[in-house]
C-alpha cells in the first residue's frame, strides 16, 4: 500500500501499468511471476492464464490486488481453454466477488468504468475478431480455440465479435455525445479502450505474420470508424507483438510477454532489431 500511495502522490490517476499474454499456465507460473508496480492501476489485457486453473489464477490476482489500487482484467481466448465460453465467463465473474481481492478486481467484459478523480473512462471487452467467410476453414484448422474451448465455433467467434463491437461503439458514441453536450467549464471524458484482440490488421503483429491466411483470427480493421472520436489510447494483446503507434489520433499499444518457459531468462526491456519487447513495468498515461 505504501507503493500505491507514493504513486498517487507523484502522479495523476491516469497512469496505467499494462501487460498481456503472460501465459502463466505454461509451467504453472501463477505464483512465481512478479509484477513490480509502476503505476496505481494495473491493466491485464487477456491471456493471463486459464480460468480452469481457478485457485492459481486467483492467487495471482490476490498478489496484484495487494499492491495496486485497482486491477482491470480483460478475458483473452486462453482464459476459456478447458471450459465452455459460458463456464469461463461464470468463473471470471466469480473472481470479482472473491473476498481476498478486496473489491479491487474490475472484470472488463463489456464494461464501462470511470476512474475516480480523473477524466478517464475505460471501455473493455475481449473484442473477438471478425473472420471472413473465405478464411473460416483455415482459421478453424490453425487456431486452437476451436479445439480448446468446449463447443466453440467460428460462428460463435464472429457472433461474439459483433456483440462486443456493437457494445463498444455504443459506449464510445454515448461518451462522445455527452462530451459535446457538457456545460461550460465541465471537463469531458477521455476514453481508454482495452481489448484482447487487436483493432487493426496493420502494425499489430510481427511483420512475418501479416500475410498469414489465418491472421483475421487475431485482428480486425476498426480504426477508421468515426465512433472513436474521444478515444485517446487503445491497449490490446493476443498477437504476442509489443508495439506502439498512433493512428487517427489514437495511441495504439501493447505489452505482450508471450510464451516463456519456467526458468528461462526473461527478455530485457530494450529494443531488439528495431522492435519493442515486453517490459513488465510499462505504463501508459491517458
Amino acid at each position: 500500500m505504501n507503493k500505491i500511495r507514493s504513486f498517487l502522490s507523484k502522479s495523476s490517476l491516469s497512469a496505467f501499468q499494462i501487460l498481456s499474454d503472460l501465459h502463466l499456465e505454461v509451467g504453472q507460473q501463477y505464483t512465481s511471476f512478479v509484477i513490480p508496480p509502476s503505476a496505481p492501476y494495473l491493466i491485464l489485457a487477456g491471456d493471463i492464464g486459464r480460468l480452469i486453473d481457478y485457485d492459481s489464477y486467483l492467487a495471482f490476482l490476490a498478489k496484484q490486488a495487494a499492491q495496486f489500487e485497482q486491477v482491470f482484467l480483460v478475458l483473452g481466448n486462453h482464459e476459456f481453454y478447458g471450459l465452455s465460453f459460458l463456464a469461463g465467463l461464470e468463473r471470471a465473474q466469480k473472481l470479482e466477488n472473491e473476498v481476498v481481492l478486496d473489491g479491487k478486481l474490475v472484470l472488463l467484459h463489456q464494461r464501462r468504468y470511470n476512474t475516480p478523480n480523473s477524466e478517464v473512462t475505460i471501455l473493455g471487452c475481449t473484442l473477438w475478431s471478425r473472420v471472413p467467410e473465405n478464411a473460416k476453414e483455415v482459421v478453424r484448422g490453425k487456431v486452437k480455440d476451436f479445439e480448446k474451448i468446449e463447443g466453440w465455433t467460428v460462428d460463435d467467434h464472429n457472433a461474439s465479435h459483433e456483440a462486443d463491437l456493437t457494445w463498444l461503439r455504443h459506449q464510445a458514441l454515448e461518451i462522445q455525445l455527452q462530451n459535446k453536450s457538457r456545460v461550460k467549464g465541465e471537463r469531458g471524458r477521455n476514453i481508454l479502450v482495452v481489448t484482447h484482440h487487436a483493432p487493426s490488421m496493420q502494425d499489430t503483429s510481427s511483420p512475418r505474420n501479416v500475410s498469414n491466411p489465418w491472421s483475421s483470427a487475431f485482428a480486425t480493421d476498426l480504426l477508421e470508424d468515426p465512433s472513436w472520436g474521444e478515444v485517446k489510447a487503445w491497449v490490446f494483446g493476443h498477437t504476442h507483438f509489443t508495439t506502439q503507434f498512433v493512428r487517427n489520433g489514437i495511441k495504439i499499444l501493447s505489452n505482450q510477454r508471450g510464451y516463456v518457459l519456467l526458468g528461462s531468462r526473461e527478455r530485457e526491456s530494450v529494443e531488439k532489431d528495431g522492435m519493442r519487447v515486453f517490459d513488465v513495468r510499462r505504463v501508459v498515461h491517458v
